[in-house]
């Protein structure tokens, strides 16, 4: 089963965030049977170098990889799907003109206008056609929900043929409501629970970075079905951290 199969089937999509970049990180959490990664080039330095090593490094393992690109850009798009990952998450979908740009640049025609390259998702040409006949059905697309903007459209974003699911930045929702240095603020989580009301009603995976598992028990009881688990820097930290302070306390 691909992940855009998975995000309509209604199964729970078990995921986590790589932030450092480095096939190997990325080779060992896609044996750790987590059913996605996310490879965050938003908010690092990544380049496509380094996305097409992790990508290489997840090859084969039975884990999906979906890159979060920095912009809802043409070219930006383009040549990261001619990587080859199995979804692309793009950020800052705020308006129906959005999403239908989003969709445009990430679908072959009829459905988009997605240039025909001769890269690795393609098999450097030797998987051309049938790249080219599978990858809309195949290769997920899932937009952020991040803006107090994006949850005022959420149903006319959610109508949009050729998406697959959303996942809601809450950090950033809080920030475009002015709450950023107030985040458990009861009014962030008011408008979280409007675009998964939303997502329901229109059978479209809703999900969520979570920071520790009862936390994700709960957003599972809720009805969200993309979960990412937390980050690899964070669970560096935390582990480092607790392992020092053990030892200092022993």
């Amino acid at each position: 089963m691909n992940l855009r199969q998975k995000l309509h089937s209604g199964e729970i999509a078990y995921g986590l965030t790589l932030t450092i970049g480095t096939p190997q990180i990325a080779e060992l959490v896609a044996n750790l049977g987590f059913d996605w990664i996310w490879i965050e080039t938003e908010h690092t330095t990544m380049s496509l170098d380094t996305i097409l090593a992790q990508l290489q490094a997840i090859s084969g393992t039975g884990t999906k990889a979906v890159v979060r690109v920095d912009c809802n850009d043409q070219t930006t798009i383009k040549r990261v799907l001619d990587t080859g990952p199995d979804g692309i998450l793009i950020p800052s979908v705020n308006s129906l003109e959005d999403a239908e740009k989003a969709i445009k640049f990430t679908k072959y025609p009829p459905l988009g206008e997605r240039g025909i390259g001769l890269a690795r998702a393609q098999g450097y040409g030797l998987k051309l056609a049938s790249y080219i006949k599978s990858a809309n059905d195949e290769v997920a697309t899932i937009f952020m929900i991040e803006h107090i903007l994006a949850v005022q459209n959420i149903h006319e974003i959610l109508q949009v043929e050729g998406l697959d699911g959303v996942i809601i930045g809450a950090l950033d929702l809080a920030g475009s409501m002015n709450l950023q240095n107030d985040l458990s603020n009861p009014l962030i989580e008011i408008e979280v629970q409007k675009v998964l009301a939303a997502c329901k009603k229109a059978g479209i995976a809703c999900g969520a970075f979570v920071g520790d598992p009862n936390q994700a028990k709960a957003r599972i009881q809720e009805g969200f079905r993309l979960l990412t688990l937390g980050a690899d820097v964070l669970l560096l930290a935390s582990s480092a951290k607790n392992v020092l302070d053990s030892v200092k306390k022993a």
